[in-house]
Order: structure tokens, then sequence, then C-alpha cells
């Protein structure tokens, strides 16, 4: 056996290669290091992700002796590294470029949800109708004595925007350019968020009428029931009807059966985790019926149109496919107004559109066109309208492309999302007289403990 392998001028070459290779990786490596210590170029929010970074914890005593602050301090550097939308972003192309991507695929999803308790078949006869037997079963309508009102203090909303964004991304089911995410029942939150409805309905009784608007998502509304029982997530119809069943006094509105029927529509953006207009329209439908009032047709509104739309899966995703198809924002503008006015998390009040035109935002912007996105508090006064009549609609951003269609039904609309506020929603709503109360959120974002109790918090 030969053991001089190599020749005296290839060892020479690889030794070059390795001293090379050892040269650029201390580069490399100190390049990143001096990257890490530029304090003044760290990002404070993530264009790619859509949500704030992690801010420089504050210092206490408390905090480190424990050891949090270390924690949170390590987490800040990880998670505001200078130049990280430009990585991610050449993450997911190297990905591609290699095939790591494929036209379909699962992102995720190994979870296993709760198993969801199995209703009478009088219960499951008509969504959206509650038998007072069950309710009786499952909800304790007894009387207790009422306990002493805590203070309620506005919610941590980076934890709030980092659990939501948990819960949709939990599990991707990637095909043909769109994404569709996989829903995993907890029974926890359902008992949580159920009750604090209960319970708001109980103290509002009389003066407001309490509604529910559980929204799937779009692998719920819009995949065919083969396809969808094999991606192994929860049964959303039948956690809605559940949810439905543990009402006592709230008024639940139909969505998923109705979003089924038209689900050869235009519902649910493909790389983006919200509905379209569209199908809000559809469940607007519905609420109209629940409280007994007149639609308006589609055709009532002027229409404004937003595209390309490449929305938060093509964010987390860069997939090709869906850089080749984008999504198209269609936005209703309301008839007795487009005015508004709403309230930032400083206290800062804005004056603003309904709908605002946001074709020169950029591609990922589309969706901002609603009530200027996501914010603490917003009002909106329908001067066609003049006889007192109000709700307030409390919502994540499933609830932006909804409001609009409520304007021209009430003399104010109030609209709070629940990830920015500190208000008693229930106290607000008879300090200002509210008749409505409507709660609007997407299944699979309340099915966490920790929202549904900040959701609870708030009522």
């Amino acid at each position: 056996m030969n053991k001089n392998k190599y020749t005296k001028k290839q060892k020479k070459t690889i030794m070059r290669f390795r001293a090379v290779s050892t040269r650029i990786f201390a580069v490399l490596m100190l390049l990143g290091g001096i990257m890490g210590i530029l304090l003044f170029l760290r990002p404070s929010t993530s264009n790619v992700e859509k949500r704030e970074l992690t801010k420089f914890p504050k210092l206490t005593l408390a905090s480190f002796l424990d050891g949090s602050f270390c924690s949170d301090v390590s987490l800040w550097y990880s998670d505001t590294f200078p130049m990280r939308d430009g990585l991610i972003s050449i993450d997911q192309t190297l990905k591609t470029a290699y095939g790591v991507t494929t036209s379909t695929m699962m992102v995720g999803g190994n979870e296993q949800g709760d198993e969801i308790p199995t209703l009478s078949a009088d219960a499951e006869a008509e969504d959206g109708d509650t038998q007072d037997s069950l309710v009786d079963m499952v909800v304790d309508t007894s009387e207790e004595p009422a306990e002493e009102a805590e203070p309620v203090s506005a919610p941590d909303s980076e934890a709030m925007e980092a659990e939501i964004q948990n819960q949709i991304q939990k599990g991707l089911y990637v095909k043909d350019g769109a994404a569709y995410s996989v829903y995993y029942y907890s029974q926890s939150a359902a008992e949580i968020y159920t009750d604090a409805l209960n319970q708001a309905a109980q103290e509002l009784q009389g003066q407001a009428d309490v509604y529910s608007i559980l929204v799937p998502n779009n692998s719920g509304a819009m995949l065919p029931e083969d396809e969808l029982h094999s991606l192994g997530g929860s049964d959303q119809t039948q956690a809605i009807a559940y949810y439905h069943s543990l009402y006592d006094k709230v008024k639940p509105v139909k969505t998923i059966e109705t979003l089924r029927e038209h689900n050869d529509e235009y519902l649910y953006f493909r790389t983006d985790h919200h509905w379209t207009q569209l199908g809000a329209y559809y469940v607007y439908l519905n609420f109209c019926e629940e409280k007994g009032i007149e639609p308006h047709e589609l055709s009532d509104f002027e229409t404004m149109t937003f595209s390309p739309f490449l929305g938060t899966f093509y964010s987390q995703l860069m997939n090709g496919d869906m850089a080749k198809n984008p999504d198209t924002v269609t936005a209703y503008v309301p008839m007795g107004t487009n005015d508004m006015v709403y309230w930032d998390v400083d206290g800062t009040e804005y004056q603003w559109n309904i709908i605002e035109d946001v074709s020169t935002w950029g591609d990922s912007s589309g969706y901002y066109c609603y009530i200027a996105g996501d914010k603490p508090l917003t009002i909106i006064d329908n001067p066609e309208i003049e006889d007192g009549s109000s709700c307030l609609v409390l919502k994540e951003s499933y609830g932006n492309c909804f409001v609009p269609f409520l304007v021209d039904h009430y003399d104010k609309v109030y609209v709070v999302d629940f990830r920015y506020a500190n208000v008693n929603v229930v106290d607000y709503v008879k300090e200002n007289n509210i008749q409505d109360l409507i709660v609007m959120n997407n299944i699979t974002i309340i099915a966490s403990d920790s929202v549904a109790s900040t959701i609870a918090g708030l009522l």
C-alpha cells in the first residue's frame, strides 16, 4: 500500500488551501463580532416578519438576581442582529436554489391538539344554535359572589405578537404557491375564552348584546376534507361548534360553513395568513342575519385595489411560486364616511382613512389599507347616521377588513385591538352606552392560553 498518497506539490497546495480557509473563517468571525457590537445598526422592526423586534431589557435588581436580565439581553442580541432581514432572505434564497423547498411540503406541524369534546346530535344540527340543556351541562350558570375587579394593565404587546406568530406558523402546508395554517385545538384556551365572553354577556345583560365571531384559518375553509384531515390538525368545524356550545347569552355568528360553501372564490390570500375582504363580507352577511338588519350589496361600495401583495407566509418562506403569483388586495370603502381617528400606543391621536391608499407602500403592505392596521383604539363616527347606535369590535388583525362593513350600520364604531389596549372593555361599553360588543378572532390565534387570557383580562 502506497503511504505517500500525495506528492510534495499537492501537499503544499492542500496546506495553502487550509491556511487560506482558516484566515477567511477568522475574518468572517471577526466581521460577525464587529457587526454584533454595532448597537447603532441594530434594527427595531423586521419588514420580513412584520413585527417589532425585541427591545433592550430594563435592568432591575430582581431581574439581575434571578438571571432573567441576562437571558433577555441574549434574546435581544440575537433578535436584533444587524442586517437580519437580509440574512433571512439570503438563507431562504439559498434553500430555494439548492432545492430545499418544493411546491408541496409541510413546514413544522409536529404538534398534537387536544381532543375536542363530542357534542350531541341536536347541538350539531345547526351551528350557532346553543341548546339550553347542553349549556347547563358544560357551563356553570349558577350565581356566584362577585369577585373584586382587578386593575386592567396593558398586555406585553411584543410577547403577544410573538405568541400569535407562533400560533400561525406552528404548522404550514405549502401547495401550489399557497400556504395553509394547520389548526391545533386547546381545551384550556377554549374554556378561558368562552368563560370570559360569558362573563361579559352576563355583566352587559340588558344594555348590550355580545356577539362572537370565530373565523377559521384558511385550511379549514379552503382545503378539501380528505386533504385537510391528512394534515393531522384539529377539526375546525367541530371546534367552532364546541365553542358555540359553551356560550351563555353570547350570540354566535356562523362562519366556517358559509366560507366552505364559497371556497371556490378568493376568500383567503395565498401568501398571507389573513382572509380577504370578500371572505369577511360573507361573514358580515351572517352577522346582519343574526342581528336582524339589512346588509349592503358589494356593488354598493366603491372599491380600491392594491397589487402585488406578498404577505406573511411569503416573508417566512420566500417561496418562488408565491413570488410568481402574488396576491391582490381589494378593499371596499364605506358609503357614509372614510374618516376615522385612532390613538397609537403612546397615546398620540391620528386622523386617518378607513380604507387608505397603500399603493406606494411596498409589496408587503397591502393588508395595512384596512383601518390603519392594528391600533389600541380606533373610533369611526358616521355623519350619515345620528341615532346613537354604536358597536365595539374587540379583535386582532382578522377584524381589520371586517370593520369597514359595519360603518354604514352604526352612528359610531369603536375598535379595540386586545394586543395593545389597556382598557376594561365591559366598563368602556357601559360608560359609552354601546349597544353591541363584537368579539372577533381567528380560531388559530386564540388557541393559546396566553392569548385567551389576555382577551379575558380586558373583558
